[in-house]
């Protein structure tokens, strides 16, 4: 993103460079570092007295722009207008997408090549499929396989970065599916669905009176909510074609 400038209403990351009476001057670290400036109205909600019980120099934090000045690269922005989640998520966002850098600056180094090529040849090639790096680079390690469209000699020596530096975070969705089918192979039915649901990468767990309990592990909660469904909807549907009943209720994430 270096030599760009970001979009009005963008929530960026900014280092907090200098703290003024009247402001703070920031560093857009997506951006290359392009200057950007808040003032004192725009620090945090309500009266401010003392800019400094609200700003420290070389804290990273979440800022949303407000204005763009492209003739002058001016940039305005304000850091009360984003929510204390919005700044922890993109902060962590941030912070993913800088070891994931990493990792290419490595497999760089490892191959003296250059970091624009080997970003040429893996992560924009990556970017296309999949939302973040970090998302490409767990599925990657959770797989021990590299997508066919990265060729060799980095496919083989970014499953080695990836697998040594990778570890592939656990997201647990459950719920409890509750089946009945009072045809005469209703038992048959039932258990063909538990089986089909196994196949679509869930754990079932007989939880009493009719009830299974549903869990799928995946290194997301987008994949493992994925899979959740598909393996409860397929599920329902063997169970309903044979005039059965189910219903399925979700429980908390973990």
């Amino acid at each position: 993103m270096e030599n760009e400038l970001p979009e009005s209403n963008e929530i960026v990351v900014v280092r907090i460079k200098k703290v003024l009476d009247y402001g703070v001057f920031v560093e857009l670290l997506e951006y290359g570092d392009i200057k950007g400036f808040v003032h004192i109205s725009q620090v945090a909600s309500g009266w401010v007295k003392n800019i400094r019980n609200f700003v420290k120099e070389n804290q990273i934090r979440s800022a949303q722009v407000l204005s763009i000045d492209r003739n002058s690269n001016q940039i305005d922005l304000s850091l009360n207008k984003v929510s204390s989640g919005v700044q922890r998520r993109k902060i962590e966002d941030y912070n993913r997408l800088v070891r994931a850098k990493k990792l290419i600056e490595v497999l760089a180094k490892s191959k003296k090549a250059s970091f624009d090529e080997v970003w040429e040849k893996t992560a924009e090639l990556l970017l296309e499929e999949y939302d973040s790096l970090n998302e490409a680079f767990n599925e990657i390690a959770s797989t021990k396989k590299v997508p066919s469209y990265i060729k060799a000699p980095w496919n083989s020596e970014l499953l080695k970065l990836v697998e040594k530096n990778v570890v592939v975070p656990e997201k647990l969705v459950k719920g409890i599916l509750e089946l009945t089918c009072f045809e005469p192979n209703g038992i048959e039915v039932i258990k063909k669905a538990l089986i089909q649901a196994e196949k679509n990468g869930a754990e079932v767990i007989y939880a009493g009176s009719g009830k299974y309990q549903i869990k799928v592990v995946a290194s997301d909660y987008k994949s493992a909510e994925k899979k959740l469904k598909d393996s409860v909807d397929q599920a329902q549907e063997i169970v309903i074609k044979a005039k059965g009943i189910t219903e399925f209720k979700r429980t908390e994430k973990e």
